[in-house]
């Protein structure tokens, strides 16, 4: 049996854990049970297109980045997309642009666009979105690596890779999308190996969950994911 003094112990241990680095604020393209759009204003989705207009302000605190991004991507969508994103927002002083001098910043951009493979419909769209967004992370301060079109394996080890680099950042960003749904609660991006024929038998092996990528941003201060993808439930 654990001693309670022992027990404290380990219970502050865990909270200096939490608080070594900040815990990543998820942005979704679409609310539970939406799909999203491919291609939109500005050649792809409309959620893009917003976090792309957004990075090139002159100036926006944390705070204000939910609202923000969840007002221009319903304008840019014509309300096609209501954006979930985070009520409580940490740190919300914290200039998103410009950044600050000194301040260490990286982000992925994670996309899969060429489903050939999977035997379903490519994502033109995404592709475009990739470029865009890796572009406006860079002007925004991030040292942005564009992964596209990786089968699960390669997204692990892509994944991987990421946490282990942004473990040793003040801030952190990852942009994802492709095809996704969302199913038992559960949101998953569809990699380009993804076998569509077998349907969601193979979902909860063959996918990736949005968590686990989300869980890849590990900077000290602040984590950011974007996620552009369905939620909805097309098998």
């Amino acid at each position: 049996m654990v001693s309670m003094r022992k027990y404290f112990f380990i219970l502050c241990l865990m909270a200096g854990f939490s608080a070594a680095r900040g815990e990543p604020l998820v942005f979704h393209a679409s609310s539970s049970g939406q799909k999203t759009l491919d291609q939109g204003e500005g050649g792809g989705n409309p959620f893009a297109s917003s976090l792309v207009e957004i990075l090139g302000r002159p100036e926006l605190r944390l705070g204000g980045l939910p609202d923000a991004l969840r007002t221009l991507t319903k304008k840019k969508s014509g309300n096609y997309q209501t954006p979930d994103v985070p009520r409580a927002v940490p740190a919300k002083d914290w200039k998103l642009v410009p950044p600050a001098a000194g301040e260490k910043r990286i982000a992925l951009v994670l996309v899969v666009s060429d489903y050939s493979r999977a035997g379903l419909e490519s994502l033109p769209g995404a592709a475009h979105d990739a470029r865009r967004i890796a572009s406006a992370l860079t002007s925004a301060g991030f040292a942005t690596e564009t992964a596209l079109d990786l089968d699960l394996a390669g997204m692990r080890r892509k994944l991987g890779d990421f946490a282990a680099k942004s473990a040793s950042y003040d801030a952190a960003a990852i942009y994802t999308t492709g095809h996704g749904l969302e199913s038992g609660g559960v949101v998953y991006l569809v990699p380009a190996d993804y076998p569509a024929s077998q349907g969601k038998t193979v979902l909860r092996s063959a996918a990736m969950q949005l968590k686990e990528i989300a869980n890849a941003a590990r900077a000290r201060k602040v984590n950011l994911v974007f996620y552009g993808g369905c939620r909805d439930h097309p098998f």
